[in-house]
């Protein structure tokens, strides 16, 4: 009975750890000057352009929001976010409301999408009405700040699109660490199939284990 209640709270806890909630791609970003608005550089809305980033999970992962830093627009506004695949699939998009008052990420709810491990995918964020403000961070930027990533999460280069419109941001520059600071997501990792297998496997083998050791005491 206790192996039985051992692998019942292995279970519980596997499925808690699932049920946990969602967690940040970019945590936040630092610059190397100390004065993050000395160095945000302003996209007019004469000349909109899709800006962000590319990016490998590192395991499989389900998308399950779509979001932007809050103060990007330097006032209220809204940001287009747009999800993609290195072939430029849009995989999804979300309208969110930013209000400008911290510098943390707003998100919006989409249906889960499913990103494979070591798979390129591209993020970006468009601007339809006003001015928007981006920070570029990593190794080969002017600034030298850095982006804090979630470990499941590893940036590839930043990203853009010039066609004053929202669409795939096909261009990459730079090199894994890089990024336009502007739009983000949340996620949650997706549990390895062989640790439910394992799992369901040890408690048939107990329950069938338990059936022969109580069948000839209720015979008796």
């Amino acid at each position: 009975m206790k192996t039985f209640l051992c692998l019942t709270s292995i279970l519980a806890a596997a499925l808690t750890a699932r049920a946990q909630g969602s967690l940040e791609a970019m945590q936040g970003y630092v610059s190397a000057s100390g004065d993050l608005n000395a160095v945000y550089s302003p996209i007019m809305t004469g000349s909109p352009m899709t800006l962000g980033w590319m990016f490998q999970p590192q395991t499989d992962i389900d998308v399950t929001a779509l979001g932007a830093f809050n103060d990007v627009l330097h006032g209220s506004g809204n940001l287009e976010i747009g999800l993609w695949n290195s072939s430029g699939d849009l995989l999804a998009s979300s309208l969110v409301a930013l209000t400008g008052t911290s510098s943390n990420s707003v998100y919006q709810s989409i249906a889960p999408v499913m990103l494979a491990s070591g798979q390129n995918y591209y993020l970006g964020a468009y601007s339809p009405s006003q001015s928007a403000y981006f920070y570029v961070v990593g190794p080969d930027s002017d600034t030298h700040g850095y982006a804090i990533m979630s470990p499941e999460i590893q940036l590839g280069g930043l990203a853009y699109n010039t066609n004053n419109a929202f669409a795939f941001p096909s261009s990459a520059l730079g090199q894994p660490g890089d990024a336009v600071v502007m739009p983000n997501f949340q996620f949650e990792a997706v549990p390895e199939p062989s640790i439910f297998s394992l799992l369901g496997g040890g408690m048939i083998a107990f329950l069938t284990m338990w059936k022969k050791i109580k069948s000839p005491a209720a015979g008796a």
